[in-house]
């Protein structure tokens, strides 16, 4: 699991898309 680099290059992701983040989670987009 590349948790680190997933992390980094969905970074803006993260903070555009917080509420999506949650979303992704639950869908295991990890």
């Amino acid at each position: 699991m590349n948790v680190t680099r997933i992390d980094k290059e969905h970074r803006i992701v993260y903070e555009v898309h917080s509420d999506k983040i949650i979303v992704l989670s639950l869908k295991g987009h990890y």
